[in-house]
């Protein structure tokens, strides 16, 4: 086996890989494909750590022990230090700045990360009410415990297996592991699962790896100094077209993985060299590692602040320029330092103390944030209803709320804003005299037909028998209430029709049905917003008008149905300061009412409703 060589061009190519992460994660519209850095890293990874193992195997004093030891050590070396040392940092910030509710979910993933497990974590992660995906600040580590868990797998392979033998393995396994792959995601939907899924990146390492075997045959063949170049566009064209191939990885991610791996096989000549071997790109590769572990906590942090997914100017500018200071820190005082100023002892010894310090730190967040963020508010301006009395996502009693003597029983379909009517319908159907029973599910409309495929894959299940149960009163009841997320469901056509054909359908039979209209839109969380204030910043809650075009959607219905009326109670007032009424907060997040928010809500649209209910 021929030593590799060091490769300046890898670098180049590393720096390439982050970027296109970074600017993907910034704003995806920039390069849709982007994501494809990640898979751009692995395949390096696989390259790098075959070469080094195939070469320690086929060496003179090679002892499958002190082989191990010093493969491991080396790994621990390369990724543990500056990878704790941002939890330390991220947690410490987070304990400051989350919300309670946010900081407990916060840990959860934490607890993973520090065992470098969140991948597994993160591919059943699922609460509607968790901070979305962007604002998740260690969601991005799961690549990193993908990594670390092909180390885990990698030298048994390597250095057990007869090198005559290893091609014919990795190639067997690259199409094996893509096979299934494919399966989970097209037989059976399993995006997510599949996504963070250590099988589904398997192929990506042995990838690199088949580089390493083929890379004599490769040498001493013709050159084609063009070769490198073409590859390196194919990379570039993955990372603009990727989204278009359909779900990821699979099959589409064997666009970028085979022209990293061709990258590595034939090393670009001429102007594409130029540019991987250029001082900035080499630059910006050694510090690669360093701003892929940055880049995320400070993008999640900022949009957890502005409750902005794409960051405006302003704030871009700071990311970027925190993003590149935190790298710079991390290369040249964490990792730099323990990687080649110390002893071996020293260094592991480094390397326990600050996972055991990334632990501590979790344990002790509660107490940061008591003693250094405000007082949480009241339970009941956090929650929009007890979760474990209402029928949401789950049948809880007989679902029924109001009246429960009277004989005027209405039904109440919806997502989570049907599910934050419970309180609403409670009071008002007391007080009007009639029932309503609420079957609502997480993102899901409780209605047949609902394309239930879009949603998360934890929450499909709990949409589906929600949908059942309801369609076991619907022939029982004559008025229907539909109340929902409008502004997020109607960007489906699946959905449109689904719903027309609802209402098409209940109106034909008599029933009376009633879209309760969208509340007011928040642009922030409200919450947020005041925990900000407290800690000497000014965000500011103002309205989005997103909300009025779909409640204009909304009343079009009522043309085209004369058994649907659109119901708006924006007149009586209630929404007049939002997100207070009376000096009282009125919402939960951006879209949801909490306690407080539905219960005024009632009072202040008694009147209307009970010319609704007679």
């Amino acid at each position: 086996m021929t030593p590799i060589l060091y490769r300046p061009d890898i670098q180049g190519l590393r720096a390439i890989a982050v970027l296109a992460v970074m600017l993907f994660h910034v704003n995806s519209a920039w390069l849709p494909g982007g994501f494809v850095g990640v898979d751009v890293f692995l395949v390096i990874s696989g390259f790098l750590i075959v070469s080094i193992l195939l070469n320690k195997k086929t060496g003179p004093s090679y002892r499958l022990t002190s082989t191990l030891s010093n493969f491991y050590t080396g790994r621990l070396k390369r990724i543990a230090p500056a990878y704790f040392v941002m939890l330390i940092v991220v947690s410490l910030l987070a304990a400051v700045l989350f919300l309670p509710p946010d900081l407990t979910i916060y840990k959860q993933g934490l607890n993973k990360a520090a065992w470098f497990n969140s991948n597994n974590y993160f591919a059943s992660f699922g609460d509607y009410f968790a901070p979305a995906n962007h604002e998740q600040t260690l969601l991005h580590t799961w690549s990193l415990a993908v990594e670390i868990q092909f180390y885990l797998l990698a030298p048994w392979l390597i250095l057990l297996v007869p090198i005559k033998a290893l091609k014919w393995l990795l190639w067997a396994l690259l199409l094996g592991f893509t096979a299934l792959a494919e399966y989970r995601l097209r037989a059976l939907g399993l995006a997510q699962d599949t996504y963070y899924g250590l099988y589904a990146r398997l192929p990506e390492f042995f990838a690199g790896g088949l580089v390493v075997l083929y890379m004599d045959a490769a040498n001493g063949g013709r050159r084609h100094p063009w070769l490198g170049g073409m590859w390196l566009l194919l990379i570039l064209a993955a990372a603009a077209i990727q989204p278009r191939l359909g779900h990821f990885p699979g099959v589409p991610a064997l666009l970028p993985v085979l022209g990293a791996a061709l990258v590595l096989l034939h090393p670009a000549q001429g102007i594409a060299r130029q540019l991987l071997v250029s001082r900035p790109m080499a630059w910006l590769g050694k510090l690669s590692y360093s701003l892929y572990l940055w880049h995320w906590p400070v993008l999640a942090f900022l949009r957890y602040y502005t409750g902005a997914e794409v960051l405006d100017l302003p704030f871009s500018l700071l990311f970027a320029a925190l993003t590149l200071l935190l790298a710079m820190l991390s290369f040249y005082w964490v990792e730099t330092p323990l990687r080649v100023r110390h002893t071996r002892t020293k260094q592991a010894l480094a390397c326990i103390l600050l996972a055991l310090a990334a632990l501590g730190t979790s344990k002790s967040m509660a107490k940061i944030n008591q003693a250094l963020s405000p007082a949480p508010l009241p339970i009941e301006y956090q929650r929009y209803a007890d979760p474990a009395t209402i029928c949401h996502g789950q049948i809880v009693g007989d679902c029924l709320k109001g009246d429960l003597t009277s004989t005027k029983e209405v039904l109440v379909l919806g997502d989570s804003h049907a599910a934050m009517l419970n309180i609403f319908f409670d009071r008002l159907g007391k007080e009007l005299g009639f029932k309503a029973r609420i079957i609502t599910a997480s993102s899901c409309v409780t209605i047949p037909g609902f394309d239930y495929q879009r949603i998360g894959e934890w929450a499909r299940k709990p949409c589906l028998e929600q949908i059942a149960n309801a369609g076991e009163y619907l022939p029982k009841v004559k008025i229907i209430f539909l109340a929902a997320f409008w502004s997020w469901q109607f960007d489906s056509p699946e959905f449109n029709d689904a719903l027309k054909e609802f209402l098409a359908k209940q109106s034909a039979i008599g029933k009376k049905i009633y879209l309760m209209e969208q509340e007011p839109l928040l642009d922030r969380n409200p919450q947020r917003a005041l925990s900000f204030r407290a800690l000497g910043l000014h965000p500011e809650v103002v309205i989005s008008n997103k909300y009025k075009e779909v409640n204009s959607r909304l009343n079009d219905y009522m043309g085209k149905y004369p058994a649907v009326t659109s119901l708006n109670f924006e007149q009586t007032g209630v929404f007049a300061n939002i997100p207070f009424h009376q000096g009282e907060l009125l919402y939960m997040d951006e879209h949801h009412l909490n306690e407080v928010g539905a219960t005024r809500y009632s009072e202040m649209v008694g009147d209307a409703f009970k010319k609704i209910m007679n």
